[in-house]
């Protein structure tokens, strides 16, 4: 919900973009571009694109500032743990199945609880729960500060500290990188409370900037040779770096007040981005199966045979996961139902 109680479709856009970029993501993990030489067009185009879905992971946390951004120590705010670690256990354990039947026995049944318990399985969830038990103190800080002139220091700090490494190598401390997290969710309190305009056009062309930047310094730093993790990259795999976040916040802001007039689209996007999360953790079982089949055709993984099944693979995966993750959504809520009824008649 946005103005009033009017819903917007900006935010289920860019959830559901967002759901679509991790899918590609998972992509390149898993079509041997990591391990493919980089030279050539397709692997530049491939590393273009493999820049401008990274920001799926920013957008999630950009948003997650947007909509919390005035919750409070509170029983119901703790209480939205409960439905993202059931999903997350459920789900993972469906994984673990699917992995074991397409690639054999990968996981053994210690291994597979050590597993989820460390979020080896989706690091992302991790990262979340903490920043869901810090939401409250980090929106006291927010609304201490005095106006918009102290609000614009702490999130130049937070860029300062966080993400002006690696880019730039001297000067900037390499430490606190890792606290990018809250740099994204501070992003996204203040677009809500200030909520900016910029020009479309202005927008777009910094996407593209950022976008195109991030991927000829990582393509040419690699001289020929495998992608390097160390280029613009150290650290969760690029997110914190500043030409990132300066792309996934224009990204925001060109999307974050659309109003789609389209009732069928945009009951679509809010179906979609109800489940954004559940799509997240599914993307990964329907990997093992779609890869493990697309192998036997393919040869094994490399980037310039899997090149054009992109739009084969990416599109078939979205739809699967979000299928999946509706039927997941539907019985969570079947069984929140009858376990809520048959508690509260307990405890009359």
């Amino acid at each position: 919900m946005d103005n009033g109680n009017i819903r917007l479709s900006g935010p289920d856009l860019i959830r559901s973009m967002a759901a679509l970029f991790v899918v590609c993501v998972h992509f390149y993990l898993n079509c041997g571009y990591y391990s493919t030489p980089m030279s050539g067009e397709k692997m530049y185009i491939m590393t273009v694109a493999r820049w401008f879905f990274l920001i799926c992971v920013p957008l999630y946390m950009i948003l997650t500032g947007y909509f919390k951004c005035n919750k409070t120590i509170s029983a119901s705010h703790y209480k939205c743990l409960i439905p993202i670690l059931t999903a997350y256990v459920v789900i993972t354990v469906i994984k673990i199945f699917v992995s074991n039947h397409f690639y054999g026995k990968i996981y053994f049944f210690t291994d597979s609880v050590k597993s989820i318990a460390n979020y080896t399985f989706a690091w992302y969830v991790g990262m979340y729960i903490c920043m869901v038990l810090l939401i409250p103190f980090l929106n006291v800080l927010w609304k201490g500060l005095e106006g918009k002139r102290e609000k614009h220091i702490l999130l130049g700090s937070l860029v300062f500290i966080c993400s002006l490494f690696p880019v730039v190598l001297y000067i900037a401390p390499s430490y606190w990188q890792i606290l990018y997290p809250v740099l994204y969710y501070y992003i996204g309190t203040y677009i809500r409370e200030y909520r900016p305009h910029p020009k479309k056009l202005a927008a777009v062309l910094t996407v593209a900037a950022m976008t195109f930047i991030n991927a000829t310094v990582s393509f040419v730093m690699a001289k020929g040779e495998f992608f390097n993790w160390n280029i613009l990259g150290p650290v969760d795999s690029g997110y914190s770096t500043v030409t990132v976040v300066i792309c996934a916040t224009a990204f925001f802001l060109l999307f974050y007040e659309t109003d789609i007039k389209n009732a069928a689209l945009k009951k679509l996007l809010r179906k979609i981005s109800e489940v954004s999360f559940e799509i997240y953790l599914f993307t990964g079982c329907f990997d093992a199966a779609i890869f493990s089949i697309a192998f036997r055709y393919t040869g094994g993984a490399d980037a310039h045979r899997f090149f054009p099944l992109f739009f084969v693979l990416v599109p078939l995966n979205f739809i699967l996961s979000f299928c999946a993750a509706r039927i997941y959504r539907y019985l969570y809520l079947k069984c929140s139902s009858i376990f809520r009824s048959f508690f509260g008649k307990s405890n009359e």
